[in-house]
């Protein structure tokens, strides 16, 4: 069976939910990687940042199978595309505006980076960002 790296950022942190979307995917660590943020565009997404910023990641081993069914869940190739970060495959946004996330998605990534032991602040940050920024364009 040929697995393949891939890195959350948002929902998919979530340990519980990616045993229910994807059963063979397998937990690897944390990592930090420098010079990319987190936003919101009502869900989540990454975009280049400044040299000090760090975005926390999971990183996964994933299976064909999985990555067809994250595919599916991330609305590949309409809502997300694939992309390579740090030679590691994750989806980003093919949108730009920004929108704050729902209660529910916001906790189920929180869940997400307590699995991964991540500092939530970064989480906090963009969540906070994206509201002010809608509401500057509402």
């Amino acid at each position: 069976m040929l697995r393949k790296l891939y890195f959350a950022y948002g929902s998919n942190l979530n340990v519980k939910h990616m045993a229910q979307r994807c059963p063979r995917a397998k937990p690897l660590g944390a990592a930090y990687f420098p010079g990319w943020r987190l936003v919101f565009r009502g869900v989540a997404d990454i975009e280049p940042g400044s040299a000090d910023e760090l975005l926390p990641v999971g990183i996964w081993s994933i299976t064909e199978e999985c990555e067809k069914k994250l595919d599916f869940y991330e609305g590949y190739p309409r809502l997300y595309r694939k992309e390579e970060v740090n030679g590691i495959m994750t989806y980003r946004m093919n949108s730009t505006y920004i929108a704050g996330p729902s209660s529910g998605y916001y906790h189920t990534i929180r869940q997400g980076y307590e699995d991964f032991g991540l500092d939530q602040q970064v989480l906090c940050d963009a969540a906070d960002w994206a509201e002010i920024r809608g509401r500057d364009f509402a």
